[in-house]
Formats: structure tokens, sequence, C-alpha cells
């Protein structure tokens, strides 16, 4: 297995994110939560992770640690640099290294899956990865792990989400309104 340099990207992660900016392009928002969504579904598939990667609880969701470090250091790079996108904050990730044979082919399978079915916009990945980890106390405040088990992969399926956004959205009036009160229960029970 390559030796990763200091203040470079562990080989397979490097190669999850290679190929995942061959077949989209990424910004960087996509490209610290991508391999996060890689690892869950080779959990799920594999009973592994591929990327080599820290999937940790940051404030914006689930943010892969190497791959925010790496690209905030990789202007001298020989495989990414960031372009500016004109009228945006956003910073795209530009590739200019072939993919590495780092992969076996039923892990790009899981690579590709994830970069034709997952690559959302950066606010929906936040949610999205937040959604998959009720259980992290508080984003932003702490490096929690992020969960890719069976649990965060179940909470990806489209239903799921759904119901978490209608969820999320209700207020404590609308609970109200269409509750019972308890003491209506006890009167009912007893």
């Amino acid at each position: 297995m390559a030796e990763s340099r200091p203040n470079d990207l562990p080989p397979k992660l490097k190669a999850v994110l290679i190929r995942l900016g061959k077949t989209k392009q990424l910004n960087v928002t996509q490209a610290v939560k991508l391999p996060y969504l890689v690892d869950v579904v080779a959990m799920h598939l594999l009973g592994r992770k591929i990327t080599e990667g820290h999937h940790k609880a940051w404030d914006h969701g689930v943010v892969t640690r190497e791959v925010w470090h790496y690209l905030n250091k990789c202007a001298d790079s020989p495989v990414f640099h960031l372009e500016t996108v004109p009228l945006s904050e956003e910073r795209r990730v530009v590739i200019d290294a072939d993919e590495p044979a780092m992969l076996s082919p039923e892990e790009q399978a899981i690579v590709d899956f994830v970069a034709h079915e997952l690559v959302l916009r950066a606010g929906e990945l936040g949610r999205l990865t937040k959604l998959m980890n009720p259980g992290i106390p508080s984003w932003g405040q702490r490096d929690y792990a992020a969960s890719v088990g069976e649990d965060a992969f179940e909470r990806l399926s489209p239903e799921y989400r759904e119901m978490a956004e209608h969820v999320a959205a209700l207020t404590l009036d609308q609970l109200r309104a269409s509750s019972v009160p308890v003491e209506d229960l006890e009167d009912a029970i007893a």
C-alpha cells in the first residue's frame, strides 16, 4: 500500500476523491462530505469502510476531517487545486491527477453510486448528514465521530429523510393542537 506524505491524504481516500471528482464536478463542501457517504454505503454492502478517513460532526454536518485539512493546504498539490466560483463564496475542486489503481471493482461501484445518486447541494448534504446522526448531542461543539453503521445507512432512505424533515418542521404549537393532553389519556385508561 502506498504511503501518504505528511499533509497528504491516505491513499484510498485520495483515490475515492479523485474518482468522485472525475465523475462529477465537486465543490469543497461535497468533497468533504461525500467520502462519509461512501463509507456508510461501503459498511452496508462490504462490511468495511473504504476511505481510511475520520468522519466528524462539525457545525454544518459530517465532514471527513482529513479532506478538510488537505484541501485547505493543497495550493501546491499535484493532485487537486481549488478554483473560485464566480459570484459565490464556494470553491470548486479540480482534479489534476489520474485515478490510481487503489480501488477494487466493488469499491469503484460504491463510489460511482454515491457520485450519481447522492451528490447534493451543500446545504442539502449538511442536512442529510445531520439527519443520519440524530444521536449527536451538539453539532460543532465537539469532534464527535459520525455513525457509519447500519442505522446511518437506513437513514439514507428517501422515506426516512422525508419523515425527519417533516418532524423537524413541526412546532410545539402544532404538536399541542394535534395531540391529546396526558390528563385526557389518564381518564380514558381509568
